[in-house]
């Protein structure tokens, strides 16, 4: 299973746990090859390889190719800025659960999976969101009926709602049967407007998803290429010209973050465009050399969104309208401006005792995320791009996170085995998009991560329970 978590995160200083000691790794198979996986992300593509020959099973490397898995571990490291193991949660012969704290400061659980014969070689990895120190064990339990899923959720929502720990709208669809469509809470607390299935909620980061399906389009039409050069695009901006759009793509560009000191204390109604963002990246230092290492930079996707006017002759924001959201059916999906009249709009509550997040959000939000949409149109868009309707099947599955369709063996996904996640989060914003097989669950909130994460770690263990095996497993 390939799980992304993406976080629009404000401040992303290590905490010292995340510089925990080593981890005592049980004297087992199973504990060599899980603690050797963890040495490899912290090593060279050359170490990697060394890796997959000596602690991935036969069966597993016969699914994809050695490139492949390289460039899925680049596309790991990018994703979460590295792991740190903090805890072993679950262990038997076959199955470990490790929490870990990302780079990106979130704490993400690592399953591994391994053959049942020794030495126990790996045959996948995993990675789900975690969560105050403590992570879901692998499922064993016994399979649920739609309708025990189903009622679980709810249970789960209607009590984390009763106790104020829950606003929002959740969305469960099995193939083409909806299980689950319902709202909780206010989605404006001033005006006592109830959240309804129609209301536009902040996506946060899951909005790099469209941006990263307007760039596989343009690479398909050949209108820009993936290693092109961010000098053909902006050749005024720092180092534009050691910069790759596959380096910002994958977090490697080493362009800082928009969400920085200067952000803090600007006047944030001021930024009302994609390119607005522009000044609070441009002067700033690189985080290390470009290509070089990785690191979650929602600055590289706030250039991205540039490159896509400059290589599209449209506006950042009017690419979107036309080339993703009209053709995948997205009629509520936009990118309103704070103060503009846009109906039906969720505002965020942040804190203990929730006040709006205002004074934290931009004005607009940007390429790198912050669009408004509803749970069904994120539903289009999952439909939409897995039936290749917004780009061809290689791309499409670069853009749930497989290898560029130039690179290594391209995969190809459908609604009905694909498996991955992504999330947005920040201030009065968690935003969760799960595709497991043929169930969807789409979860969108106007509350903080923090209050967010101890819903869906029951609602996506209740999910893993009613799906089937995953088809393909990824490392």
């Amino acid at each position: 299973m390939r799980s992304l978590f993406l976080a629009l995160i404000t401040t992303a200083a290590l905490a010292a746990r995340a510089h925990a000691a080593e981890i005592a790794w049980p004297p087992t198979d199973l504990g060599d090859h899980v603690r050797a996986w963890f040495e490899m992300l912290r090593g060279d593509d050359a170490g990697a390889r060394q890796f997959l020959a000596d602690h991935m099973a036969a069966s597993a490397l016969a699914k994809a190719s050695v490139d492949t898995r390289l460039e899925r571990r680049r596309m790991t490291l990018a994703r979460t800025g590295g792991l740190t193991p903090l805890e072993i949660v679950n262990a038997d012969a076959t199955t470990m659960s490790v929490l870990c704290r990302a780079g990106n400061n979130d704490e993400v659980t690592a399953i591994f999976e391994a053959e049942e014969d020794a030495p126990h070689k790996l045959v996948g990895v995993r990675l789900e969101a975690g969560a105050h120190g403590e992570a879901p064990p692998p499922v064993k339990g016994p399979r649920l009926s739609d309708r025990e899923a189903t009622d679980q959720m709810r249970a789960t929502l209607d009590q984390k709602y009763a106790a104020g720990e829950f606003s929002g709208v959740a969305l469960l669809v099995r193939a083409d049967s909806t299980l689950i469509s319902s709202s909780w809470g206010l989605a404006d607390s001033a005006k006592k407007t109830p959240m309804t299935p129609d209301t536009r909620v902040n996506l946060g980061s899951i909005g790099k998803l469209f941006t990263r399906t307007a760039v596989a389009q343009l690479a398909q039409a050949g209108k820009l290429s993936v290693d092109d050069k961010l000098s053909k695009y902006l050749p005024d901006f720092p180092h534009a010209d050691e910069i790759t759009v596959d380096m910002l793509v994958n977090h490697r560009s080493g362009v800082g973050d928009i969400f920085n000191d200067a952000f803090e204390v600007m006047d944030k109604s001021k930024l009302r465009h994609n390119r607005d963002y522009l000044q609070l990246i441009r002067d700033q230092p690189l985080w290390f050399a470009p290509g070089t290492s990785e690191r979650y930079s929602n600055g590289g996707y706030v250039l991205l969104g540039e490159v896509i006017a400059k290589a599209s002759g449209e506006d950042y924001y009017d690419y979107l309208m036309k080339h993703v959201f009209a053709p995948a059916g997205m009629k509520r999906t936009l990118y309103p401006i704070e103060g503009d009249g846009t109906p039906n709009v969720a505002r965020g509550y942040s804190g203990r005792d929730p006040r709006d997040n205002q004074a934290t959000r931009p004005s607009r939000g940007s390429a790198a995320g912050g669009g408004y949409s509803t749970a069904g149109d994120l539903l289009k868009f999952d439909r939409s791009l897995l039936s290749s309707r917004l780009c061809g099947p290689g791309w499409a599955a670069w853009v749930t996170g497989d290898v560029r369709p130039d690179r290594g063996t391209a995969g190809t996904v459908s609604p009905a085995d694909a498996n991955f996640g992504f999330s947005g989060g920040a201030p009065g914003i968690s935003s969760h998009w799960q595709h497991e097989g043929d169930v969807t669950l789409i979860v969108l909130t106007n509350r903080d991560p923090e209050v967010t994460r101890a819903v869906m770690e029951p609602l996506r263990e209740t999910l893993r329970r009613m799906t089937p095996p995953a088809k393909r497993v990824r490392s």
